[in-house]
């Protein structure tokens, strides 16, 4: 049992680790350390509730919460204590949450009067399976600072290698941008994270993100260096949005489905809008111009929707598309191109309509389409290269074939 006050604890363990008494120290104690990392607040895997997790609503396994906000500060230097009962490997576990695998970290054995038995150091990734030893009462890991050019496991690591980037001395390329000239790079990088996405590559969904954080954390340097704003009220607006628009997480409300909680979100982005002096004259406003027509479209259909503009059933959209094909036929019929092109656009409106009666997203549809359609052409092509011969030479019923071939390789 141990008969060591506060003080002379820090001391003692100070002294075993042979550390010199660091300013701004933390102290904490192991249990207390991962008790902080599951602050109230945020939903617990036991939590009561009505509404399951995304883990669990898409059957990726059970919920588990995670440490926000991290309960240590690494710039500052921290001093872990513990008896050995004490689940150290979960320490070092929630520790790698920030900390990189190779952050050295300092061990003591004490007594229970405080006098060392013992002291090593590890890289932090090598205790997740670290036991401590029970002949002694107490165990304590030393965590030296962790540089902020380290830190980049964090959204402040990333915002200081910006920072770097755009400030004195930074990059020459980088310094000459403006918001403006990144424009094309940011549409670019979301192109890539929804190619990451559609493809399921996780590795590259986690690498795309990331570029996709650097138009952001860049955007947002450039405003606070140009005195417009700064990271933090862009953190700051979208957190409150959040909140506001989620009355049934964050506050009292009740919702009954899905669909009260569009409705409401709408009502509420229409009455954040008129405060701003920004009221919208149309229900249809806000849907940005420069998304791709599909998409566009379907946003369209959804918001008008939500207002009450849309059909009883199902069957209503069938005998619609059905409608628009057979105008679209006449209209081919007559040779008249843009009363052509103009059914075309009806008929199309109409898809994203039923691709929302179907719970779909006429977007990623067509995309998964069109890259299908890709993956089957390519075929064709070595089909015939295969054969020593050019798409171009082949009759039509010679490509349906591979074609056909193509659908089962």
């Amino acid at each position: 049992m141990l008969t060591l006050r506060t003080g002379e604890l820090l001391e003692a363990a100070l002294r075993a680790l042979e550390v010199e008494a660091p300013a701004g120290f933390q102290l904490w104690v192991v249990e207390a350390l991962l008790a902080a990392a599951q602050p109230a607040g945020l939903p617990t895997p036991d939590a009561p509730s009505q509404v399951a997790a995304y883990a669990e609503t898409q059957g990726l396994g059970s919920y588990a919460p995670p440490p926000v906000p991290f309960p240590l500060l690494p710039a500052a230097p921290a001093l872990l204590a513990g008896d050995p009962g004490a689940d150290w490997p979960a320490v070092a576990r929630l520790l790698l949450v920030r900390y990189p695998d190779a952050h050295r970290v300092r061990l003591a054995r004490l007594d229970a009067v405080g006098a060392p038995l013992g002291r090593d150091e590890h890289p932090l990734a090598h205790l997740t399976t670290w036991r401590a030893d029970l002949a002694a009462p107490l165990h304590v890991w030393y965590l030296p600072p962790l540089p902020t050019a380290d830190d980049l496991r964090s959204a402040e690591g990333l915002r200081w290698v910006v920072t770097r980037l755009l400030g004195p001395g930074g990059c020459p390329w980088d310094v000459r941008q403006t918001p403006r000239s990144l424009r094309a790079a940011l549409l670019e990088e979301v192109h890539e994270v929804l190619e990451a996405l559609d493809s399921g590559d996780t590795a590259a969904l986690s690498e795309e993100l990331g570029d996709l954080l650097i138009s952001i954390f860049s955007q947002s340097e450039m405003a606070r260096q140009a005195g417009h704003f700064a990271l933090e009220e862009v953190f700051e607006q979208v957190s409150r949005k959040l909140i506001g628009r989620h009355p049934h997480v964050f506050g009292a409300l009740a919702v009954d489905d899905e669909g009260q909680v569009l409705r409401n979100w709408e009502q509420i982005k229409a009455a954040e809008h008129a405060r701003k002096g920004r009221p919208r004259a149309s229900l249809l406003d806000g849907v940005p111009p420069t998304l791709p027509a599909l998409a566009m479209a379907q946003k369209l259909g959804k918001k008008a929707a939500r207002a009450g503009f849309n059909w009883n059933d199902i069957s209503q959209v069938w005998a619609k598309l059905r409608e628009e094909l057979d105008e679209l036929a006449e209209a081919a019929a007559s040779g008249d191109p843009a009363h052509t092109a103009e059914e075309l656009g009806d008929t199309l409106f109409v898809l994203t309509r039923l691709a929302d009666w179907l719970g779909l997203d006429a977007e990623t549809a067509l995309r998964e389409a069109s890259a299908k359609f890709r993956r089957r052409f390519s075929g064709v092509e070595a089909a015939a290269a295969r054969q020593g011969r050019s798409l171009a030479t082949m009759s039509l019923d010679e490509l349906i074939a591979l074609w056909e071939g193509a659908r089962y390789a």
